[in-house]
């Protein structure tokens, strides 16, 4: 049998903290305005999106990880190499940019920033957290040593 007496009290209870949730939220991001992630593919990060503040992920291995796909679907003569490459150089070119173009950023960032490991979350251009890959707790980390 159920208490109906604490079932109210969970709801409650349940309640005012989803309703707190939005003040949490509203005071973690306060004064936050680009996260940066430096990672590899292998890793999951959370969020992959944001709505107040700019979120950039950068994956290191882009670079090699686009060279895969790349040798992946090259045939194996010479000949039949250059003719794929010839008919489906537009489209490649396409699909590989974004990627190339954040790698290349991500550790030209890297380096600018001096991270020494990853995954590395970089606050604000500022703070940096190492060894996390949730975003959240990245910037309540940061939060935390802000005194917020």
């Amino acid at each position: 049998m159920s208490n109906p007496s604490l079932t109210r009290r969970s709801l409650v209870l349940l309640g005012l903290s989803v309703a707190a949730l939005p003040a949490l939220a509203q005071d973690l991001y306060q004064g936050i305005t680009k996260v940066e992630v430096f990672a590899n593919s292998a890793m999951v990060i959370t969020p992959i999106q944001a709505d107040r503040y700019q979120l950039v992920i950068y994956r290191l291995d882009a670079l090699k990880n686009v060279e895969a796909a790349i040798n992946q679907n090259i045939p194996k003569t010479e000949a039949a190499a250059r003719a794929y490459f010839a008919a489906n150089q537009a489209e490649i070119k396409k699909r590989i940019t974004p990627s190339v173009l954040n790698g290349a950023n991500g550790i030209a960032l890297a380096r600018h920033y001096k991270l020494e490991r990853i995954p590395a979350i970089v606050v604000d251009g500022a703070s940096v957290i190492y060894g996390v890959t949730n975003v959240d707790q990245a910037i309540a980390m940061v939060q935390k040593h802000r005194g917020r």
